[in-house]
């Protein structure tokens, strides 16, 4: 009659299968979550920029995106004048020239091409106009596995997409 349970030997293999799997699991587990970070950060550009189209001919006011790669973040700003602008706007939906997104570590942004640097800005930035159009422009966001998206808006009518990039490696 043998003994009810699992022997030492048996519960060693178990171990060391499991091991094993979990070693070839984590490179590609780490990999998607920089995937799919990347794609969120996409994600959040691509709501803000539709966000500034959305408001741009709601209010009637030119919205501006600016884009610094050196410190890898987005502003908005508005191009409403000022004495337009109610103090209770203000204190409810806060200054839009505040609004400003900075990316994640790990992903970049490169190659931002816009129609032309406007305002004297040394930052490229482009404009959504209260007919729904933009002055149009691409980015390209980049992450540390090489994989990238790229956000393009459509100069005439201003709508924003997301593609997703070949891997560069």
């Amino acid at each position: 009659m043998r003994p009810k349970g699992f022997s030492f030997v048996e519960l060693m293999v178990v171990l060391v299968i499991i091991s094993l799997s979990l070693t070839l699991i984590t490179p590609s587990l780490s990999r998607f979550l920089r995937m799919v970070e990347l794609k969120g950060a996409a994600k959040k550009v691509s709501g803000i920029l539709r966000y500034c189209r959305s408001e741009a001919v709601n209010k009637g006011f030119i919205y501006q995106v600016l884009f610094d790669s050196d410190l890898r973040r987005i502003s908005v700003q508005s191009k409403e004048p000022s004495e337009t602008k109610k103090e209770e706007e203000v204190k409810k939906e806060g200054d839009p020239s505040k609004k400003i997104y900075t990316l994640p570590d790990g992903i970049q942004m490169r190659k931002v091409d816009v129609a032309s640097i406007q305002n004297g800005s040394e930052l490229p930035i482009i404009e959504f106009y209260p007919n729904g159009g933009s002055s149009g422009g691409s980015l390209l966001l980049e992450g540390q596995s090489q994989s990238s998206f790229k956000i393009e808006v459509h100069f005439l009518t201003g709508m924003v997409k997301i593609m997703g990039v070949e891997s560069l490696k």
